[in-house]
């Protein structure tokens, strides 16, 4: 079994229940109908450790019992806090290949980034830009570089961002909500009832998106390879006259230039150098 089979029978077993169900009513459902389920077989410490790791996009706390927790799945309006950007706000090919592209069409990877108690890990690999994902318990490529996760201070800021760009009369509900235990819960709620939920969630997607680009590490950049010079790479004419002298090679050149006509000298090979000289002592 692994953790998306548990998941998906823990899920199947909220939602066939008529209520929502005590962490010890789900343990005990879950292992009578796969003796396979384990927490500790995925790292977790318990039923609650692994919802919050592999489930928490369906599964949501919902009250409290004693020293335990309850559980219910996710309303459908609740779980678009999870969901990628629609078709609408995706990239162009050309832009999927890049790290904020790969990000906004893998639904893992915005999942991992958009959840800061995620126990996945996300890698930039330096050679081809890609973005890996790792799950607890695998190790990188030494190369590879880690992309933080978004915090859970800087997501309630992006809230708090957004409640101060709307009008005073809708304002203080919200603030209120932002200072309860789970408060994106009550605050989607209230966005829902006033009526701000697609402003919202398109409000959360961008800022997301814009973090994620600033905690992408800047790939290394590669020098280019050094190119052999070609300046003075033929070994020098040795002098055929003492300095301060014209060379009797220069004068043959001077009288044969004299003999030739315009048209000869069209056809001559000049190094451009030379010819720039010339022009620019004029």
């Amino acid at each position: 079994m692994t953790e998306k089979d548990a998941s998906a029978l823990l899920v199947r077993l909220l939602s066939g229940s008529s209520r929502p169900l005590k962490g010890s009513e789900l343990s005990i459902l879950a292992k009578t109908s796969s003796p396979d389920f384990a927490p500790l077989k995925f790292g977790c410490r318990n039923l609650r450790d692994f919802i919050r790791r592999y489930a928490s996009d369906e599964i949501t706390e919902v009250d409290k019992a004693g020293m335990d927790v309850v559980y219910a799945i996710r309303s459908a309006e609740q779980q678009t806090l999870f969901e990628l950007p629609s078709a609408s706000e995706s990239v162009k090919p050309a832009e999927s290949r890049g790290p904020l592209g790969q990000l906004l069409t893998n639904p893992r990877i915005w999942k991992t980034f958009a959840s800061p108690e995620s126990p996945f890990r996300i890698f930039l690999v330096p050679g081809n830009g890609t973005i890996r994902v790792l799950r607890p318990g695998y190790s990188p490529d030494a190369s590879w570089l880690e992309v933080p996760r978004i915090s859970a201070e800087k997501l309630l800021q992006i809230a708090k961002d957004f409640i101060s760009e709307l009008p005073e009369s809708q304002r203080a509900s919200l603030l209120s909500s932002l200072d309860k235990p789970s408060w994106w819960m009550a605050y989607f709620d209230l966005v829902r009832t006033l009526g701000l939920k697609t402003r919202w969630v398109l409000f959360r997607r961008r800022r997301i998106a814009e973090e994620f680009e600033r905690s992408v590490p800047a790939l290394p950049t590669v020098a280019a390879p050094a190119q052999p010079s070609t300046v003075n790479q033929t070994p020098p004419v040795q002098s055929l006259t003492p300095a301060g002298g014209d060379s009797p090679m220069k004068k043959i050149a001077s009288d044969v230039v004299q003999r030739m006509t315009d048209s000869e000298l069209r056809a001559l090979n000049l190094p451009l150098g030379y010819v720039v000289d010339v022009l620019t002592a004029r």
